[in-house]
């Protein structure tokens, strides 16, 4: 799956697109990613699923800003707290972030 792809919208969300492009557009958005352990509880998946389900739906995030003209995204995606997790979630974090930011940066 790639991460930067060509638009994929329906006709009613670029419909949508182009409303919201119609009034003032950020130059800059920031994305807090939270609750994916709790989606994968809820969901019953294991932790680490849960967060590459996040980090797929940031992709499609990061899609959206692409197709209003967002030039400038930072994601907040690891913070201090989250090194008190146990050192085989952690370490699995960093490896998946690290798997999918590199293919990010490869494709654009």
């Amino acid at each position: 799956m790639s991460w930067i792809r060509d638009s994929t919208l329906n006709c009613l969300q670029k419909f949508c697109i182009r409303v919201i492009q119609c009034g003032p557009i950020p130059k800059h958005v920031a994305f807090i990613m939270d609750g994916n352990r709790r989606f994968a509880q809820k969901s019953n998946m294991k932790k680490i699923e849960g967060h590459s389900r996040g980090f797929d739906k940031l992709a499609e995030t990061l899609q959206w800003c692409l197709d209003l003209g967002i030039p400038e995204v930072t994601v907040y995606a690891f913070s201090i707290e989250n090194f008190k997790r146990a050192p085989k979630e952690v370490d699995a974090l960093m490896k998946l972030a690290r798997e999918k930011f590199k293919r990010l940066l490869s494709e654009k």
